[in-house]
């Protein structure tokens, strides 16, 4: 297809296709003739992906950059591209002091461990693991300790829809996008949904478990 084409699958400009492809985010096309270039498949689905990000959750040309590097890397896995993408969902960020060391990190790491082990999750090392292992470690170290038992109600109830929608049957490009776009949206719902639910529990004990709705 020509970069008119192009731009019409995609549901954007011919300037936006240009654009990207000065910036490096999407391959040039294939020179037909001094003045033509032909665009295929994979053009259009890298071109989704940046569209994708940039409309749904507002990603940077530096993180989608990041991404595609990792996509493009013939040496990189799909768990790679998977957690690449998700850790450009959630927009993690390294805190300024570094990874927090606590008192209670070792028995943090170690209730996780319990934990995955009681929800049959492969005991592998992974960016998400390391999350969360931070996490735990960040919070003990202002106070907050997780027990064990806490953590296994969090673990059931993300384990049972971690995996929503989740699908990496397709080319690396269409995993990214549903992958980021699967978690930002998720992520936040969950977080939504959470408040709605301390919300509700304040109002219940505030209004003395009296109706607070209209009559």
């Amino acid at each position: 297809m020509k970069l008119s084409e192009l731009a019409a699958a995609a549901d954007t400009t011919t300037a936006s296709v240009k654009f990207y492809i000065r910036e490096g985010l999407l391959p040039p096309g294939e020179k037909r003739n001094q003045t033509t270039a032909v665009y295929g498949r994979p053009h259009l689905e890298r071109l989704e992906l940046i569209l994708g990000l940039r409309r749904h959750i507002g990603s940077s040309l530096e993180t989608i950059r990041a991404l595609t590097e990792v996509i493009d890397d013939p040496e990189a896995g799909d768990l790679a591209v998977m957690e690449a993408a998700q850790t450009l969902a959630v927009g993690e960020r390294r805190p300024p002091e570094g990874r927090a060391e606590a008192s209670g990190g070792g028995d943090g790491r170690e209730a996780l461990r319990d934990v995955m082990e009681t929800q049959g999750w492969p005991d592998a090392a992974s960016a998400a693991r390391a999350a969360v292992e931070e996490r735990i470690a960040r919070s003990a170290a202002v106070g907050i300790e997780w027990r064990t038992d806490t953590l296994r109600t969090i673990a059931d109830a993300v384990g049972r829809i971690g995996t929503l929608g989740l699908d990496m049957t397709g080319s690396r490009d269409r995993t990214a996008l549903g992958v980021a776009v699967g978690t930002y949206e998720l992520s936040r719902l969950v977080v939504d949904m959470l408040r709605l639910a301390q919300t509700s529990e304040s109002i219940s004990r505030l209004s003395g478990g009296r109706p607070t709705g209209p009559e």
